[in-house]
């Protein structure tokens, strides 16, 4: 009998806790559905998510505007982050300062090495390469489709990707455009 009174002891103690545990995380508001429509430079966006007003302030899912703007989304679960992140440009390649610029085809990457060995296009003033390109560990890889952009890490090529390469004066590369 005390056995049971102690278990159902520490089970009340249990539920009780847990409602005021649950307090701090959860919180009933009011918001106000109103219709709300959002316009990206003059043209209005069609969302499947609705947004509200709550306190005087309209709340909209930030992955529709963000990716709405050509920025990549990500969620962070361990650090409760949400990561906004535009596309950062290439810098133009500088013929004065010792950079080549090279058309082509990846054929091979070693993503353990960092490098990466093209089946290059040739044009008039083109310089030959023969050897593998070392990629700098700042790289500035830049994939285009259609009118939007987005940068990709080194480990995201993939053989047979058509290129642009920017080679710094030591001849190695220090920007990759790909378009498809």
């Amino acid at each position: 009998m005390l056995k049971k009174k102690i278990f159902i002891i520490v089970l009340l103690l249990f539920i009780l806790s847990s409602n005021v545990w649950a307090e701090g995380f959860y919180k009933d508001i009011k918001v106000y559905f109103n219709n709300i429509k959002i316009a990206v430079d003059g043209n209005e966006i069609k969302m499947e998510e609705k947004s509200f007003i709550y306190n005087n302030r309209v709340y909209v899912p930030v992955r529709f505007v963000s990716e709405n703007l050509n920025k990549k989304v990500k969620w962070d679960e361990d650090r409760k982050v949400v990561l906004i992140n535009g596309y950062k440009g290439l810098e133009e390649c500088n013929p004065r300062a010792g950079e080549n610029f090279v058309y082509g085809i990846i054929t091979d990457i070693d993503y353990e090495e960092r490098t990466i060995v093209i089946d290059q296009h040739l044009g008039p003033d083109s310089k030959v390469i023969n050897e593998p390109l070392k990629v700098r560990k700042d790289v500035n890889i830049l994939l285009k489709w259609n009118d939007k952009y987005m940068n990709l890490d080194f480990k995201d090529l993939k053989v047979g990707y058509d290129f642009g390469l920017i080679l710094d004066k030591e001849n190695l590369v220090r920007g990759i455009i790909i378009e498809i």
